[in-house]
């Protein structure tokens, strides 16, 4: 389905080589909002490396604030500021590499200036990113991540995001909300992008495991038995291990096999642990290793421990600079990375 949701407004146009005449100075000036004292202390501060500065005087220059409009120095003083770390100006870069405004057009290099940014808490930038896996722009098309960025922006009060999240709703499958909390949940995870956040990967775990995501119901499991990001609530945990067995989940029944040895919330049955761990050895996803030590029970003789991790589970699975960014799929079609 082709149709445009939302406008990227993108102020930053042509990148022209500014010719310095008399007549663009006093343009500049009569349009100027900034004083010349400001823009005194802008250019100091820029000349200082200070990112905030670099990035106020990149957006003087791009619409000739004070200074003669030059969408070249623009680029020259936003590349600073993001360099700097500055997450607004490394949005801008993202736009304008998905633009090829003034660049070489490059959508894989903006997605790697829109993901420095979000890594910040940068609203447009999560809502840049989302855009890119809608479209596809320089990552493959994947709807699952496409609503995990639009939801992150939107909490994170993008104006365009909630709409987004409207218009894109005919696109998505049933279980993709769910994959796309899953998403968000590993962007928590150690050594995800947005920082390891034990309490704020448990929520999205759990709102994932109640969409019915398997892997997240293991995981929701796993953070309530070991109080991971969440009060321990051992009634919780054996709920979803129960829930991920439902549908023959192998690591389910090594959690339940633990319940039942460990007499977590439950009283201990070691008949029912050993016909739990044995199914859970039985399946040909575990490792050599994991299944022996299944088999055996060789785990810890005290406590609840953590037998797998995000990337095990994995490993086992089957706004001014908006305008010329277009928020589309072409003609319904899933596109390559380009």
């Amino acid at each position: 389905m082709l149709f445009v949701i939302a406008s990227l407004v993108i102020a930053i146009s042509g990148f022209q080589v500014p010719t310095g005449s008399a007549g663009q100075t006093a343009a500049a000036a009569k349009n100027s909002a900034l004083t010349a004292h400001e823009m005194s202390e802008i250019q100091t501060g820029a000349a200082k490396g200070d990112p905030l500065a670099e990035l106020r005087l990149a957006r003087a220059y791009s619409v000739g604030d004070g200074v003669t409009k030059s969408a070249e120095t623009a680029l020259e003083w936003y590349r600073k500021a993001a360099d700097g770390g500055n997450a607004e100006a490394q949005d801008a870069m993202g736009i304008i590499y998905m633009t090829g405004d003034g660049v070489v057009r490059d959508k894989a290099l903006a997605v790697t200036w829109y993901r420095k940014a979000a890594r910040q808490g940068y609203a447009g930038a999560m809502y840049s990113l989302g855009i890119a896996y809608y479209n596809g722009d320089g990552v493959p098309v994947d709807d699952a991540s496409a609503f995990a960025w639009f939801t992150l922006a939107k909490e994170a009060d993008d104006p365009n995001a909630a709409k987004a999240l409207e218009n894109t709703a005919g696109d998505r499958k049933p279980w993709t909300e769910a994959d796309g909390y899953k998403h968000i949940a590993e962007l928590y995870g150690p050594g995800g992008l947005l920082g390891a956040n034990p309490t704020s990967a448990a929520r999205w775990w759990l709102l994932s495991a109640q969409g019915g995501d398997t892997e997240a119901q293991v995981m929701t499991a796993d953070n309530f038995l070991n109080g991971h990001g969440v009060p321990q609530d051992l009634a919780a945990g054996r709920h979803w291990c129960e829930e991920a067995a439902k549908v023959q989940d192998f690591r389910s029944f090594y959690c339940l096999g633990e319940i039942y040895r460990r007499g977590l919330g439950v009283k201990p049955n070691y008949t029912l642990a050993r016909s739990w761990y044995e199914r859970s050895a039985r399946s040909p996803k575990w490792t050599p290793q994991v299944r022996a030590a299944s088999a055996i029970w060789k785990a810890p003789a005290s406590g609840m421990h953590r037998w797998w991790s995000a990337s095990e589970i994995r490993a086992t699975r089957s706004g001014s600079l908006r305008s010329k960014a277009r928020f589309r799929r072409n003609d319904g079609k899933k596109s390559k990375s380009n």
